[in-house]
């Protein structure tokens, strides 16, 4: 048998990524053998084991593609608190839209137990979401120079609130129904979340009124 050349072999590598990305989401991550990962991108066992050394070898391949809905596109000429609106927006998107991205979260949030010889993927995982959290920091700091946010909001804590929901909400949309309140509600959520942010928005951090004083 002739022996592959590069660019085939890269293209068997893909396939079985690729693979082993929908077994994973389908079977979760546990339940998941070399031999099915094989059966499923069509090939024998031994070309799994030629370009993965075993199944976390070949995990760790797919959850290179998790970074990719925590960096922000390097937008200029947009307000800082619209550039991050319209990240999170995007991101929500590629979600419902690319079955790629899509799987992959589902796998690396809901399809792996972080437990034995996938201990480390969780550090990995927040390493990538301390990234997240210093650009979007940088960006509440923008603002708040711009006077786009009350001056009394603490650009790191306002991040890392920013942070939370972001996770929260990856985890919750691929939980919920495709009809369910979550999916029909989260872009006017993430809205909402950064227009509160706004000095204009008139609420946030400045104190509510006492609702027991009435107007004069």
């Amino acid at each position: 048998m002739a022996r592959k050349t590069k660019a085939e072999a890269a293209l068997t590598r893909d396939r079985i990524v690729a693979c082993a990305r929908q077994v994973f989401s389908r079977e979760g991550v546990t339940n998941t053998s070399l031999e099915h990962v094989a059966k499923e991108a069509g090939v024998t066992r031994g070309a799994v084991y030629w370009h993965f050394r075993n199944k976390a070898d070949l995990f760790m391949a797919v959850r290179l593609d998790t970074g990719s809905l925590l960096r922000l596109n390097p937008e200029t000429g947009v307000d800082p608190l619209h550039r991050l609106e319209l990240f999170l927006l995007e991101a929500i998107r590629r979600l419902r839209d690319e079955d790629k991205v899509r799987e992959t979260y589902e796998v690396m949030l809901w399809r792996c137990e972080y437990v034995g010889e996938f201990a480390t993927v969780r550090d990995d995982l927040m390493a990538s979401g301390r990234g997240f959290i210093d650009e979007v920091t940088a960006l509440y700091a923008a603002a708040n120079l711009a006077g786009l946010t009350d001056p009394r909001l603490d650009p790191e804590l306002a991040s890392l609130e920013t942070f939370c929901l972001y996770a929260g909400i990856l985890k919750a949309w691929l939980a919920a129904p495709a009809d369910g309140i979550m999916r029909r509600k989260v872009e006017a959520m993430i809205r909402q979340h950064v227009a509160l942010r706004r000095i204009s928005a008139g609420v946030g951090l400045t104190p509510s009124a006492d609702p027991r004083k009435k107007k004069a």
